[in-house]
C-alpha cells in the first residue's frame, strides 16, 4: 500500500475501493493513486485471486483516471513494456465502492472481451462539476 506523506485527493476513494474488494476476499496485492493531470491511479490483485482466469503468470489491475474512470488491464507480470490489455469497465468515474466490487468480481472470474469502437471519456479533469466535492466525501469518511 501507498506511504505517500504528500496528500493527494483521490487516494482516500482508491483506498475505500481497495478497502471493499480485501472485505470481499478480492485481495488487493498494492494499489497507488498519482497525483497527475489527469489524475489516476491502480489497484493490482493478488494473482491468487485472478489465477483461475487469467494464469498465475498474469498481473491484473484495475485502473483509474478522473477523466474516464475504471479499467481493467493485464499483462505478463515480468514484461517491461506494462500492461497488455486495457478495457474500459464502469460507466461514470466515481462509481461506489461496491459497485466496484461487484465489477471486480467479473473481472477476476473471467477475461473481459475486447471493446469495439472508442473508449469512453466522462469528464476532462479541468471540468467545473462537483467532482471534487465527490472525491472530498471519501476523505471525510477516513477520518
Amino acid at each position: 500500500m501507498p506511504d505517500s506523506t504528500a496528500y493527494v485527493s483521490h487516494a482516500p476513494y482508491i483506498k475505500a475501493v481497495a478497502d471493499a474488494l480485501d472485505a470481499a476476499s478480492l485481495t488487493v496485492a498494492d494499489w497507488n493513486a498519482d497525483d497527475n493531470d489527469p489524475r489516476d491511479a491502480y489497484i493490482e490483485f493478488e494473482r491468487s485471486v485472478t489465477a483461475a482466469a487469467y494464469d498465475a503468470d498474469t498481473e491484473v489491475n484495475l485502473l483509474w483516471t478522473e477523466e474516464k474512470g475504471w479499467m481493467v488491464g493485464w499483462g505478463e507480470a515480468d514484461s517491461h513494456t506494462g500492461l497488455d490489455w486495457v478495457i474500459d469497465l464502469f460507466p461514470g468515474v466515481l462509481p461506489t465502492p461496491e459497485d466496484m466490487v461487484t465489477e471486480a468480481r467479473a473481472v477476476v472470474a473471467k477475461i473481459p472481451a475486447p471493446q469495439s469502437g472508442p473508449s469512453g471519456r466522462y469528464r476532462d479533469s479541468g471540468d467545473d462539476d462537483d467532482f471534487e466535492t465527490q472525491l472530498a466525501h471519501y476523505a471525510r469518511q477516513e477520518h
